[in-house]
């Protein structure tokens, strides 16, 4: 009986340490591919590659640049990449035509996007602030970084909390950084809705001015709301349960990554990363990406906010960019 037991035990044994480390073996011959953006894009995915993280975690982290958010949704679910990162919105809507995601974390938490004028832009309200500012664009061209993105709904957000419509100004794809800068430089457009580093871009070569910051709590209370969940990380389902080893390692390598560009010693080492992995051919490049950084690394965080995520569905509801509610319990899977 003794003799059985021991066999018993033994093959129990056995077994677990072959899942384990067929398991091991799955994450370490995994590679996940991941949306990033040009100018500081998913800097916590570039730190958790370049500082070696993914590979601590038997991962290899695959950085593919892919620079609108819906884009990055089609691209996702064609198969081409594991894990897209753009604004909560545009993984609500996706979710609610029928797209079967997960959200397993955010590469961002607050959001991204801030309202700038062009330096010959005209805005005799800007010392009042919001929402009165948003009148002095009236009438003008405002750049987004494609029709239907996340910047282009947060804009008209802007315009309708200021008691303007979409219709009042006309609203013009440019692309991401490195082409809305000599839109904006060139006059072709009076104003813009982007993501750092255009902030800059705007302290450093004077060619446009930051009007509307939701990251300093400036702008309507629906699009301050959604700081929390404002830049997921969203796979397939399929994929989630598919690859759930290799997503734990990814969740992993993401929370060292987090604490290694939170912690203030770190700062130069995370500016390098950036620099590392974007280029700016001008004399001004490092002190653009400088005073980006600086202005958005507090919320490069992992953890999703469910109640903000849940926000951003009933503001598109509340706003008719969906006809009915959505529970977005169904697509929060945090690792």
């Amino acid at each position: 009986m003794k003799l059985f037991n021991r066999i018993a035990i033994f093959q129990l044994l056995t077994s677990a340490l072959l899942a384990f480390v067929s398991t091991q073996t799955l994450a370490q011959s995994e590679v996940i591919r991941v949306q990033d953006y040009p100018g500081l894009g998913n800097l916590m995915v570039r730190v958790a590659a370049a500082k070696g993280f993914c590979e601590k975690n038997g991962i290899k982290c695959e950085l593919k640049t892919i620079p609108a958010a819906p884009l990055g949704i089609q691209t996702l679910m064609a198969g081409d990449i594991d894990v897209a990162f753009g604004p909560a919105e545009v993984v609500i809507q996706a979710a609610n035509k029928g797209a079967d995601l997960k959200v397993i974390g955010t590469a961002t938490r607050d959001t991204i996007f801030f309202l700038m004028a062009g330096a010959h832009t005209e805005t005799p309200n800007a010392a009042k602030g919001y929402p009165a500012v948003m009148m002095d664009l009236k009438g003008k061209k405002i750049g987004v970084t494609a029709r239907g993105s996340a910047a282009e709904f947060q804009l008209v957000d802007m315009l309708k909390g200021a008691g303007l419509q979409p219709s009042d100004v006309t609203i013009i794809p440019v692309g991401a950084p490195n082409t809305a800068l000599p839109a904006i430089a060139n006059k072709q457009i009076d104003a813009l809705m982007l993501f750092s580093p255009m902030d800059g871009f705007c302290a450093s070569m004077k060619v446009c001015r930051v009007l509307v910051d939701p990251r300093k709590g400036e702008g309507p209370q629906e699009i301050l709301k959604l700081n929390g969940a404002a830049g997921p990380m969203t796979v397939r389902a399929e994929y989630a349960q598919k690859k759930s080893a290799a997503l734990d390692s990814f969740a992993k390598a993401m929370r060292e990554s987090e604490a290694f560009v939170q912690d203030p010693k770190n700062y130069d080492a995370v500016l390098k990363v950036v620099n590392d992995t974007f280029k700016i051919d001008s004399p001004v490049g490092p002190a653009a990406v400088d005073a980006s950084l600086k202005a958005s690394i507090s919320g490069v965080r992992f953890t999703a906010d469910a109640k903000a995520l849940q926000y951003a569905a009933d503001y598109l509801v509340a706003t008719k960019q969906m006809n009915a509610s959505f529970d977005t319990k169904k697509i929060l899977q945090q690792r």
